[in-house]
C-alpha cells in the first residue's frame, strides 16, 4: 500500500479509537497527539521525497480554524486586556494576590485553549493528508470510515450483549462503541452509514463490469438496518431522529448510481424493500428493549439543556464581541449559571455547538466558520459540475453527513469529540479539488 495513503488511515484509526473520551481523557487525547505527529512527521517526509504537492485549499482552511485560538493565546499589556468586556470578576479576582497589572491574553483560560488548540491538530492533519490524495485513494479512506462505522457497532453490540468491552465508566449500559458520549457514537454510526453505502458504490463504479443494481441496493439495505439498529441501541434521541435524514441520503447515493445503469433500477428498489420489511421485523424483535428505552427518553421532563443555552447566551452577551477563549466554557459557566438551576450535575457543555464556540471565540469563530463554509459550497458545486470519475459518490457522501453533524451540533457537541472531528474532517477533504484535477 502507498505509505501516504497508510499514514493517513492509521491516523484516522488512531484518532477513532483512542478520542473518544473528550477533554476527561487528557492522556489518551496526548496520546493521539503524539502518535498523530509522528504520523505527519512520516508522511511529510515520503511527500518530499516524490515531490508531490500538498492540498493548498485544506491548508488555508487549518490555517484559519487555527488562527482563532492562537490569537486568543497572545499575551496582552494590562491597559488592553483590562477593557475587554466581561473581565472585571478577573481583574477584582487578580488584585487579591496583586496580579492586576499582569500581562493576559484574550483567552480566560489559556492552558485550556492550548490544549484545544492540540487536541484540533490530528483531525486538521486528516484533512490536509486527505485533501492531497487522488480521489480513487479517497475512495479508499471512505470504506476505512465506513469500516470504522461497522467495528463501532460491532462492540457496541458485544457491551450491551456481553457486558464486555465497556471503555468507559457508565451507570447504564448502552452501545457507546469507543466513545464516552451516546450521541458521539450514534454520530460515528450515521457517517459510517453514509461511508458504507457509498464506498459499495465506488467499488461498483470501479469495477470494468458493475455488479446488478440488485446487490448494490441490497447491501446498502442491509448495512442501513444494522447501523439503525445500533443507533436505537445508543439510546440516543437526536440519533434516532437524525436517522430519518442518514437514510435516505444513503438510499440515494445508492440508488443515483445504479439508475444510470442500464439495468432495472425498479428491481433492485424492490428487492431493498422486500430485504428492508423481513429484517425489520427481526430487528423490532430483538432490540425491543432498546426501542422502548430511547422511546422513553423522548418523554422525560428532566431536560436541562434550554436553562444552558439561556446561561450561555448570557455569557455570550457578557464578552462579546471577542469571546472567552476555546475551551474555556466549564470555568466561564460556573460564573455565568444561575443559583436557581445549580444542582450536582456539572454544565460541562452548552449542548449546542454554536453556542458555545460563539461564547468562546468571539465574532471571530463564526465569521471563520462562515468563510469556509461559503468556500467549501463553491468549491463542491465546482467539483460536481466537473463530473470525474469517483467524484459525485463522494461530495455526495461529504454533504449529507456534514449535514447530519451540523444538525445535530444544535443539540448537543460532536466536534469536540478527537474522533468525530477527524471523520469530519475527511468529509471536508472530500469536497475539496483533488491533486489530479487542473484548474479550469
Amino acid at each position: 500500500m502507498d505509505p501516504v495513503v497508510l499514514s493517513a488511515i492509521l491516523l484516522l484509526i488512531v484518532s477513532t479509537l483512542l478520542g473518544g473520551g473528550g477533554t476527561p481523557s487528557p492522556l489518551l487525547e496526548l496520546a493521539v497527539q503524539l502518535i498523530g505527529a509522528g504520523i505527519a512527521a512520516f508522511w511529510g517526509i515520503q511527500m518530499l521525497r516524490r515531490n508531490a504537492k500538498i492540498s493548498l485549499p485544506a491548508l488555508v482552511i487549518a490555517a484559519l480554524f487555527l488562527l482563532v485560538p492562537l490569537v486568543q493565546l497572545v499575551p496582552l499589556p494590562p491597559s488592553v486586556w483590562q477593557a475587554l468586556p466581561g473581565r472585571a470578576p478577573e481583574i477584582e479576582a487578580l488584585k487579591l494576590v496583586g496580579a492586576e497589572n499582569s500581562w493576559r491574553s484574550i483567552s480566560m483560560a489559556p492552558d485550556r485553549t492550548l490544549a484545544s488548540l492540540l487536541a484540533s491538530i490530528p483531525p486538521l492533519l486528516l484533512l490536509v493528508m486527505v485533501a492531497s490524495m487522488r480521489r480513487r485513494d479517497r475512495a479508499l479512506m471512505v470504506a476505512v470510515v465506513g469500516a470504522i462505522g461497522l467495528l463501532t457497532l460491532l462492540v457496541g453490540l458485544l457491551q450491551v450483549r456481553a457486558g464486555v468491552l465497556l471503555f468507559w465508566d457508565r451507570s447504564d449500559v448502552v452501545l457507546t462503541g469507543f466513545q464516552a458520549n451516546r450521541n458521539t457514537t450514534a454520530d460515528v454510526l450515521l457517517v459510517g452509514l453514509l461511508a458504507g453505502v457509498t464506498a459499495l458504490r465506488l467499488w461498483n463504479e470501479g469495477r470494468s463490469r458493475p455488479r446488478s443494481p440488485v446487490v448494490i441496493l441490497t447491501a446498502s439495505a442491509v448495512l442501513s438496518i444494522m447501523i439503525a439498529t445500533g443507533v436505537f441501541m445508543t439510546g440516543s434521541r437526536s440519533g434516532v431522529v437524525l436517522l430519518l435524514i442518514a437514510v435516505p441520503a444513503a438510499a440515494i447515493i445508492a440508488f443515483l448510481q445504479v439508475q444510470g445503469s442500464s439495468r432495472r433500477p425498479l428491481l433492485a428498489g424492490l428487492g431493498a424493500l422486500i430485504i428492508l420489511a423481513g429484517a425489520g421485523l427481526v430487528v423490532a424483535q430483538s432490540a425491543n428493549g432498546s426501542i422502548v428505552k430511547v422511546v422513553s427518553r423522548f418523554s422525560t421532563d428532566d431536560e436541562t439543556r434550554p436553562e444552558l443555552w439561556r446561561d450561555t447566551r448570557y455569557a455570550i452577551n457578557e464578552s462579546f464581541p471577542f469571546g472567552t477563549g476555546i475551551g474555556t466554557f466549564v470555568p466561564i459557566m460556573f460564573a455565568a449559571e444561575r443559583l436557581e438551576v445549580v444542582d450536582m450535575r456539572l454544565p460541562n457543555r452548552a449542548h449546542n455547538e454554536y453556542l458555545e464556540y460563539t461564547m468562546e471565540s468571539g465574532i471571530a469563530g463564526p465569521l471563520a466558520m462562515l468563510v469556509i463554509s461559503l468556500y467549501l459550497i463553491v468549491i463542491a458545486w465546482k467539483e460536481w459540475r466537473k463530473h470525474q470519475p469517483f467524484s459525485r459518490a463522494q461530495i455526495s457522501c461529504a454533504i449529507a453527513a456534514m449535514t447530519i453533524v451540523a444538525l445535530h451540533s444544535i443539540v448537543d457537541y460532536p466536534f469536540r469529540s478527537m474522533s468525530m472531528a477527524s471523520l469530519i474532517a475527511i468529509m471536508v477533504a472530500l469536497l475539496l479539488p483533488a491533486p489530479e484535477r487542473k484548474p479550469e
